[in-house]
């Protein structure tokens, strides 16, 4: 886990599970113009971002969400931004 970010709006993991699905979708994830796949794991309370070069892991517990990011080589001085961006939506809208 990279970052631990507290709910904000919702009031348990599942609730938190289904806004966050809701907001990171195949055309949110297109502006950022990286082929991405993302798998959505319901039971577990996941949301996993998969390019070539990155794994984004979201996962949704009790009260927070945590963040894991691993990144390749080229992307690893870039982390710190991406981690803020990541930890800046889910605050908002979670």
């Amino acid at each position: 886990m990279d970052v631990k970010v507290n709910y904000q709006k919702a009031k348990d993991a599942s609730e938190a599970f289904t806004i966050a699905k809701s907001q990171i979708t195949g055309d949110y994830v297109d502006k950022f113009k990286v082929k991405t796949e993302l798998t959505y794991d319901e039971a577990a309370k996941k949301i996993i971002a998969t390019g070539k070069g990155f794994t984004l892991t979201l996962a949704f517990g009790a009260s927070a969400c945590d963040v894991s990011l691993e990144l390749g080589f080229l992307y690893k001085p870039l982390k710190g931004k991406i981690l803020e961006t990541v930890e800046h939506k889910i605050k908002k809208h979670v």
